[in-house]
């Protein structure tokens, strides 16, 4: 069975998969978006025309990923979740991508120790968020973007290592820059992760070729996730490509990090990306360039039930 907020779900329930998007994202700081500035009626009226889009093309499940102190909002999710008629997948875990030293992860957590950490992301697993009954799906994290490892976030992803170990809980893990990853491997190494509950998030950011096929072969889940905001997809088919030559696409994903409904400072416009990009444009072009649509509709299925099960 696979959590969602409406409750579990058979892995047979989850249908066209897509393994990366967002809802509402809060990029102000973690203490910050505890002070929600934002009614759920209003999220959902902005953003529910986008989801049942993305339903009316087949869509099923949504992996929504965000964890708390960077937006997650259950309220949001189950309504989102109820009148969409999607399956909607929320995450435990923290965020620390970008340059943003901490300020997306929550006070608590920081000065928590690793077992402490273990033991709050373990019992949201087995026991739901706070008094909401909902259990995550997942273990989102986000580091080393600024090409190391910083203590927190280190403690962050031993943390989810045991966790996940525990729970059997995929960790999804942002990681922008490649040359971070072999350090973030180390890490899982040494809490003796296996390798397949390892999903390198963005590992389409760079599109570092050598670091996607020599960890793939170790085994972890390679994320292609920037196509809802790039300007086109030429970097996709020669990878997806290489990856079926290589006998990697069993490992291979797909999301968009689409949405979302954002909360910032000051006046810039960040719109929508709207979900069904996938749908009406991702998926053409790829079949344009040679790539079968099976192989497409393969991965967002099979390999997206493989990995959250």
């Amino acid at each position: 069975m696979i959590n969602t907020v409406l409750g579990p779900i058979s892995e047979n329930d989850l249908g066209l998969t897509l393994m990366h998007e967002h809802i509402v994202v809060d990029i102000t700081g973690a203490e910050k978006s505890l002070e929600k500035s934002y009614t759920v009626k209003e999220v959902v009226d902005y953003v529910l025309p986008f989801l049942i889009d993305a339903k009316n093309k087949g869509c099923q499940t949504i992996v929504e990923a965000t964890p708390l102190g960077l937006g997650r909002d259950l309220d949001v999710l189950v309504e989102c979740s109820k009148r969409s008629g999607l399956n909607i997948i929320t995450c435990t875990g923290a965020w620390d991508g970008a340059d943003v030293k901490g300020l997306s992860v929550p006070q608590d957590i920081q000065e928590m120790t690793i077992v402490e950490v273990t033991d709050v992301w373990t019992k949201e697993f087995e026991e739901g968020i706070g008094d909401t009954g909902i259990k995550p799906g997942f273990i989102k994290l986000a580091l080393g973007d600024e090409g190391v490892i910083f203590p927190l976030q280190e403690k962050l992803l031993r943390a989810a290592a045991r966790t996940s170990n525990k729970t059997g809980m995929i960790i999804a893990c942002h990681i922008w820059e490649s040359s971070s990853l072999p350090l973030a491997i180390k890490i899982i190494e040494d809490e003796n992760l296996p390798y397949d509950r390892f999903i390198w998030v963005h590992a389409d950011g760079q599109m570092d070729m050598e670091k996607i096929l020599e960890y793939g072969k170790k085994g972890i889940w390679l994320e292609f996730d920037t196509i809802g905001a790039a300007e086109d997809f030429i970097k996709f088919p020669p990878a997806i490509k290489k990856l079926h030559e290589e006998n990697l696409i069993s490992q291979l994903l797909f999301g968009q990090d689409s949405g979302s409904f954002w909360i910032k400072e000051g006046d810039e416009d960040w719109p929508m990306r709207p979900y069904a990009r996938f749908f009406n444009e991702f998926i053409p072009y790829c079949v344009k360039e040679g790539i079968s649509e099976e192989l497409i509709y393969s991965v967002i299925t099979e390999n997206s039930k493989r990995v959250l099960t």
